[in-house]
């Protein structure tokens, strides 16, 4: 059957004509003005075959990611590969975006950029002592924006 024999069925199509897309790519500019505004983010990290995600949080400057870190798993993790991804996301009313950084991490050893990077505002997650400091240098960024479902 057709709803041209049944008029009432029409009511029961969705008409996603007018609608935003589910999936927007967003440009790598819009993706960093997200990165910037963003102060958690989950590092991706990898131990030979198997990968950590760690959550953590960060603060930009220029095309740049920063984070500090106790010494432990995650910067032992840097020192043997020091390619990472950092995601953040976000999700609010009926929408949420995701920003993806691939890149690579180098810890801070000059006391003058580690000063800058304090003054950036940068705190840890936990009220723990984070005397690692760490620079990403993105070698891709992706981002989308995601109209929600009902």
């Amino acid at each position: 059957m057709d709803n041209t024999e049944h008029p009432m069925n029409i009511a029961h199509e969705r008409d996603d004509s007018r609608q935003a897309p589910s999936v927007t790519e967003l440009s790598e500019q819009e993706s960093w003005e997200l990165l910037k505004q963003s102060r958690f983010a989950r590092l991706a990290t990898r131990d030979g075959d198997e990968i950590d995600i760690t959550p953590l949080n960060i603060v930009t400057d220029g095309e740049k990611l920063f984070f500090r870190s106790a010494k432990g798993t995650k910067v032992l993790h840097l020192q043997l590969n020091p390619n990472v991804t950092v995601e953040i996301d976000r999700a609010a009313g009926s929408e949420a975006h995701s920003v993806v950084v691939r890149g690579t991490a180098a810890m801070i050893t000059d006391t003058e950029q580690i000063k800058h990077v304090e003054e950036l505002g940068l705190r840890p997650w936990l009220d723990t002592e984070k005397i690692e400091f760490v620079e990403i240098t993105p070698t891709r960024i992706t981002g989308r924006k995601f109209r929600l479902g009902h």
